[in-house]
């Protein structure tokens, strides 16, 4: 995969992706939520203007605030310089996309990181007890929700320059979800994919 057919997009348009993203997620809206209501309200993910500055810094705020942007928590060694695209992922990228460098996804997966292998890992029976404790259920129910979807909007992407290598920042439910309902044919899947040759750095990578 090459980025060509991706435009190239602005940091600002990431940053809004991430917390739209993440608002509604169960482990991490909460906090996402009240950052946003703390840094001037959620009309900065329901209606945001990406032409104010002011407001650009404000979602900079919270996803600092809630996840650590740019340097901190879940984005330690990220880059400073990015160059980002947006576009479809076809399914055979899909399908060599890893989850970040975290117990619970390595567990989930049998150590691979792929999203494509949580399936053939719940089935196998060998899921690790503390994983199967927190619930996998959630899996099914959202491919059950997007199996009636045309399409999964804005996941986050990081990549080398040479796309050799693709890990998920955000989005790991839905990507789970695509491949646990075999919609990674059917569905649209869009991202934003991030390059940059420092990427390797991130301590998630």
């Amino acid at each position: 995969m090459h980025p060509n057919g991706f435009r190239p997009a602005v940091e600002a348009e990431v940053v809004l992706a991430f917390l739209r993203g993440e608002a509604g997620s169960v482990r991490f809206g909460d906090d996402v939520r009240q950052a946003l209501a703390d840094a001037g309200g959620l009309h900065l993910v329901h209606s945001p203007d990406l032409d104010s500055a002011e407001e650009n810094q404000a979602r900079e705020h919270a996803l600092a605030a809630a996840r650590g942007w740019r340097d901190r928590e879940l984005f330690t060694g990220f880059p400073r310089h990015v160059d980002w695209h947006h576009g479809v992922l076809p399914p055979d990228v899909l399908t060599r996309v890893r989850y970040i460098d975290h117990s619970y996804w390595s567990a989930l997966s049998s150590g691979s990181r792929r999203p494509a292998d949580v399936l053939p890992t719940l089935r196998s029976g060998t899921l690790s007890t503390w994983v199967s404790e927190l619930g996998t259920d959630w899996c099914f129910q959202l491919a059950a929700r997007l199996a009636t979807a045309d399409a999964v909007d804005d996941l986050i992407v990081m990549a080398t320059p040479d796309l050799g290598e693709l890990v998920l920042l955000e989005g790991h439910a839905r990507l789970t979800a695509v491949f646990v309902g075999g919609l990674q044919q059917r569905l649209t899947v869009r991202a934003y994919l991030g390059l940059s040759p420092a990427i390797e750095q991130w301590n998630s990578f």
